[in-house]
């Protein structure tokens, strides 16, 4: 198992557009082989702070997900909407 928590800062006007590109990949994604759960969450006291948190069977299920057409295609979007660029942090679950 492969856990993965995926953090994207909005610019403060572009609040609505990144939480339209990054809720696009939720329905596509679940649907990938090797993902047990793909969930955006976003702060309650910061709207311009969105995560993901994901599970994964594997590595290579992770890679596939990272090559697919949505995502592919929301790597184009995301850069001018955010602050910062996405940090994407992946863990293994120890206990």
């Amino acid at each position: 198992m492969l856990r993965v928590v995926a953090l994207f800062k909005a610019k403060p006007d572009k609040i609505e557009e990144l939480r339209e590109v990054l809720t696009s990949f939720v329905a596509p994604t679940v649907k990938e082989k090797g993902c047990v759960f793909y969930q955006l969450h976003q702060n309650l006291a910061d709207p311009t702070d969105f995560s993901f948190l994901e599970e994964w069977d594997s590595e290579e299920d992770l890679l596939a997900h990272s090559q697919s057409a949505h995502i592919q295609a929301g790597r184009k979007l995301i850069p001018d909407l955010v602050q910062v660029p996405g940090d994407v942090r992946r863990y293994k679950l120890l206990v």
